[in-house]
Parts: C-alpha cells; structure tokens; sequence
C-alpha cells in the first residue's frame, strides 16, 4: 500500500510531459541552485529562462483567451486611428522642437562669431595697436602680434577663424590648441595680427543650450567647396543664399568638452541638439578643418529661463501663457486618454459579443441547443444575438418535437409489428384458398382480418374495420380479436358470433366507437360459404365464367344498437364453384382517391373482376395502386379473397 506522499509522486510522474512542462523544471531547479552556498549563475540563468518562458505562455493565454480575435482587429484599427496619429504628431512636435532649438542656437553662435569678425575688420584699420585694441576691450581676451612674415598658405588681408597648435607660426603668448579669431594687416617690415580667443564661444553656446558642449575638429574634405552647397530660400528670389555643406574626413585633430555633464532621467534625461559646424584654417599649415560644436541639453535646462533668480521675476502675461499651454497639453492628453480608454472599452464589448456568438454558434453546431447569448447592448450585434437566441429556441423545440416524433414512431413501429403478428400466417397454415392483405394508411391499421382453422375442416373467416385510423383504430382491432378468438365458433352459427361480439363491444364501449365486419365460414372441399355483413360493405362473387354478382345482405354495424343488433342481420349462404373467388374488402379500396378527389368506387372493381385475371389480389392491388398514381391511402386498404 502506498503512502500518500508516494502515491502524490506516483500521480505527478504521470501527468509529466517534458514538453509542457520543461519550463517549471527549469524554474525549480534555477531557483534551487540559486540557493546559498552554490548560487551560481548557471542557476539564475536557468530561473530566468523558465520564468521568461512562462510569461510568455501566459501573455499568450491572455492574448488567445481574453483579448477576443474580433477585439484585436479592433485594437489595431483603434491604434491606426487613434493612438499612431497621436505619436506620429508628438514625434513630428519633438522633431521640429530639436531642429527649432538647433537652429536659435546655430543662429545665435553664427550671429555671435559675425559681430566679432565685424570688430576685427573695424579695430583693423585703426593705423596703430593702442585703437585697435580699445576697439576689441568688449570681446574679452584679445591681443596683437607684430610679425615679419605669414606662415605658408595665409593670406596678408586673412579674416577668419583659426587653429592654432604648439608652433603657431612663432607668435609668442599663443596657447597650443586653441580656436582664435584673426585679422592680418600689412605695415612696414611685416604684418600686424589681431586675435580674439575663441574659446569663450563655448561658453556661450552652453548658456544658451544649458549643458556643455563638446568639440571636434577634422580635416574638411577635399573638393567640396562647390559639391557641398544647399541653397536658401527667403522667400525674396533675389536674396537666395548659397550655404556650403561643411563635412570633415573622420581623422579626429582634437576634441575636448566646456561644461559640466546633465543630470537627469526619463524625461529629463539629457539629448544632444543639432551639431553646429564652423569653417576654420590651420594657422601653421592654411589646411581647412572643420569645428563641430554638439551642445547637449535636457527639459530641466530648457525650462529654468523661466526660474525666478534674485530680483528677477516673470511677467503676468509669461505666467498665463504658461498656464494657458499647461492646460490645453493636459486637456488634449486627458481627451486622448479618454478617447483611447473608451475605444478599448468599445472594443473589448464588441469583441465579447462577438466571442460569445461565435461559442454559441459553436455549441449550437455540436448540438447543443440549449446555448443562448447574453445580450449587450441595442446595436446590431445584439440584434444578431437575439436572433440568434430565437433560432437556437426553435431548432430546441423542433429537436424536441422530433425525438418525440422518432419516439412515437418507434412505438408505432412495434405496434405495427405486434399487429402484423397477430394476423393470421396464411402461408404457414397451408391454406391456398385464401389470399389477404392489408395496407395501413398510417404505421398501423384499424382494419383487421383473421382466419380459424375448424375441426371439420372448414374456416371461419373475419374482415374487420373500426371506426376512425390509426394506434386506437389498431388497439380495438387487436381487442376483437381476442375477443373473437374466445367464441366457440364451432358451436355457433355466423349471426350467433356477430351477435354475442356486438353484445361484448355494445357492454365495453360507447355509441360514438363501432367497427363494420363480414364474419362467416368457408368449406374448402365442397366450396358451400355462409356470412354476415355488420354494416360492412358488400362482398363480391365472381364466377369462373367472368359474372360478377354483389353480395350485401342486411345487417348493422357493431355497438350500434345492442337490442336490434341480431334481427337486423340476414345470412347469405352459397357455393364456390371451381373457379369461383369470393372477394371481402373494406371501405378504403372504394374510397381510394385520385389526383382529381374522384373515388376509385365499387364499379370500377366490378370492372376489374369482369376481366380475365391469373392473380386476382395483385390484379386488384395494382389497379388501385395506378389510380391513386402513387398518392396515399385516404383509410386503410384490406382485401380478403376466398378461392375454389
């Protein structure tokens, strides 16, 4: 006997499939082995595949279980619509916000470097050194130098911006790699040389970007002057410009960085601007190098413009345009959060809806029709559902209807079979004078007809048809004859065995039920016959010759009348010759209907019987059959035929 614990294991080894279930091994053991004293990496790397696996699974459950196929069409079409036109205009904002802060600043370095040339060329006409400097004291650290000759490659009238390495051409006080802006003028002897330094041009780019800015310089690239140009349109055809494209070779001269770095994370966190660039010369050699100037800044930076420092303060109208933009982002952020909230909502109850069709016609075509969807809402997906609920309850009921219909049939089947049991197997009681059938005109017949061997060689013979068709019709039919079948027919005459069954029906049932029959009995040797007719119809003799004579004595049906049952009954009595038939049928041959509702009528029978005929059954059978041109039996159709 196991104990729990191994019968659990036992179980749990069972249900394994590594395919499945790989994932929680993995799990299991990576976090085991991530346990002091191993705790390896090996192990965490096992945790962190199995437990990555498993999200996986169940992002993919949620995605094929709760978010509805019909919903995720949505979802992108409410994406399409709503959410990428939102980013695609956020981006384009950011985009022209970086390329707008780009440009003021390129602009206002450019406007910068512009005025001090514009300095230089006017301190460059000053004829001695003492104007010309006065005319540079608000540029910061400028200088002259006095020089007998210019290195290779400088022009005497140079206007620029230059770099100036560890030589720099013998000018004394020059700091190695370093940006200088330098106007060259001729005198007696040699050349004057104004300088502005440079190097404050970062820190003005970084008061205006708010972060520091890093430098490059490289070779410029040979042969661009003309190919690297863009023009510049002002609206005004005649003042379009012509800007060259400044673009270096890769080969780093130098790089360095003014400022301190940003700090800051997610939307603080600090961006580079657009890259500014500046043509400049090589003093010692005249090569053209580019400077590329890469400010960096971030929200916080941009934004402390509006920071009150010391006196300083900000304008009411300042103030309410901050405000006034505040409220309008927010409004549009909340608007579209709403708006994309309600789309998800839309989506998600459209989807179910459509989900729970999609069950329920599922369930419907694996026969259950019992499925029903709830409904949501009043569109036309409602609509359809309650259709669609409509249709489920009426294929329910038909179902119903039907499996009560296949069950009523099955019963009649075995009451149809009980009934043609109890008819007599002519075949088996080697009786070749007589010949009978009965065709329902329903699953069973409330006609009825029996044969009765006698002791003396003869037959009793009974044909048989209760008032109204069908399961009730066959039930009385089946009732007379067991009550015929306990007569002594023997010992009693015709109208003896009519009377004393009218008696029994007359003691059993009600006026409104009787049956008509022929009862009598047959000498097959000698061919004598006597009957009864109960209100059947007649009975026809047809002679070898081809005469045909109607048969009808008088009589009333039984459990119409128990006191004048018996002296309203005559005896016909008679003879078969060789030859000879004796036919007996009910009312449903001669009211036997064609196409146009005429009846097939006792005339025509006659007609028939008038006529030469091998089987006399199948003549009369296949007579009918044609006129009635494959219609159904309007009543059941017996025929019982006596032969000599």
């Amino acid at each position: 006997m196991l104990n729990p614990m191994q019968d659990l294991i036992r179980r749990g080894w069972t249900a394994f499939r590594f395919r499945r279930h790989w994932p929680w091994v993995m799990l299991a053991i990576g976090l085991l082995l991530s346990l002091p004293p191993v705790d390896s990496g090996c192990a965490t790397a096992l945790a962190w595949v199995g437990g990555l696996v498993l999200l996986a699974r169940v992002l993919r459950w949620i995605w094929d279980k709760l978010l509805f196929r019909v919903s995720r069409r949505l979802w992108v079409i409410l994406a399409l619509m709503s959410v990428l036109p939102v980013v695609a205009m956020a981006l384009m904002l950011i985009s022209l916000s970086w390329l707008g802060l780009g440009a003021q600043v390129n602009r206002s370095t450019q406007q910068t470097l512009a005025a001090w040339e514009d300095a230089l060329k006017i301190a460059n006409q000053e004829p001695s050194d003492a104007p010309a400097l006065q005319a540079l004291r608000t540029y910061g650290n400028a200088r002259v130098d006095h020089v007998r000759r210019l290195p290779e490659g400088a022009a005497d009238d140079f206007i620029g911006m230059v770099w100036a390495d560890a030589l720099d051409g013998g000018l004394k006080g020059t700091q190695k790699n370093t940006a200088y802006l330098r106007a060259v003028c001729k005198e007696p002897g040699g050349f004057r040389i104004l300088s502005l330094n440079a190097s404050i041009l970062g820190d003005r780019i970084q008061a205006m970007a708010g972060g520091p800015v890093r430098f490059q310089l490289v070779p410029r690239k040979q042969g661009s002057d003309r190919e690297g140009r863009i023009t510049i349109r002002t609206g005004d055809p005649g003042k379009d410009k012509e800007a060259p494209i400044l673009e270096g070779r890769g080969d780093t001269i130098g790089a360095w960085t003014v400022g301190q770095s940003l700090q800051g994370r997610f939307l603080f966190a600090p961006f580079n601007l657009p890259p500014l660039a500046f043509a400049i010369t090589d003093w010692s050699t005249g090569h053209a190098l580019v400077l590329t100037a890469t400010p960096e800044t971030n929200l916080y930076a941009l934004f402390a413009g509006f920071q009150s420092r010391d006196q300083q303060g900000l304008s009411s109208g300042t103030v309410k345009a901050i405000i006034v933009v505040a409220l309008v982002l927010g409004g549009l952020i909340v608007a579209q959060a709403v708006a994309t909230l309600l789309g998800l909502v839309l989506a998600w109850s459209l989807g179910r809806a459509v989900n729970d069709l999609h069950g329920g016609v599922k369930r419907l075509s694996l026969g259950d029709f019992s499925a029903r969807i709830r409904l949501r809402g009043r569109d036309q997906v409602a609509q359809l559902s309650l259709a669609f609920n409509e249709m489920a309850a009426r294929l329910q009921t038909a179902a119903s209807e039907r499996e009560e219909r296949l069950r009523m049939e099955e019963e009649l089947r075995v009451a149809r079979e009980v009934q043609m049991r109890l008819l007599p197997d002519l075949a088996a009681l080697h009786l070749p004078s007589v010949s009978a059938t009965i065709l329902p005109a329903r699953e069973v017949a409330g006609d009825y007809y029996d044969v009765f061997p006698l002791i003396d060689g003869s037959l009793a013979f009974l044909i048989a048809d209760v008032s109204g068709k069908g399961t009730s019709a066959a039930f009385y039919a089946a009732e007379t004859k067991g009550v015929l079948s306990a007569l002594d027919k023997e010992a009693l005459d015709p109208i003896e065995v009519a009377d004393r069954l009218n008696a029994i029906w007359c003691q059993s049932h009600g006026r409104r039920l009787f049956l008509t029959l022929a009862y009598g009995t047959y000498q097959p040797r000698t061919g004598q016959f006597r009957f009864v007719r109960a209100g059947h119809p007649p009975a026809f003799l047809r002679r070898g010759d081809g005469r045909v004579m109607r048969l009808h004595p008088q009589g009333l049906g039984i459990g119409l009348s128990a006191t004048r049952f018996r002296e309203a009954l005559e005896l016909c009595e008679g003879t078969l010759e060789p030859g000879d038939s004796l036919i007996f049928f009910t009312d449903g041959l001669s009211e036997a209907l064609a196409p146009d509702d005429t009846f097939y009528g006792e005339d025509r029978l006659a007609a028939l019987l008038e006529r030469p005929s091998g089987d006399l059954q199948a003549s009369i059978l296949t007579d009918v059959a044609a006129f009635t041109q494959g219609h159904p039996f309007a009543d059941d159709l017996t025929l019982l035929i006596l032969s000599r």
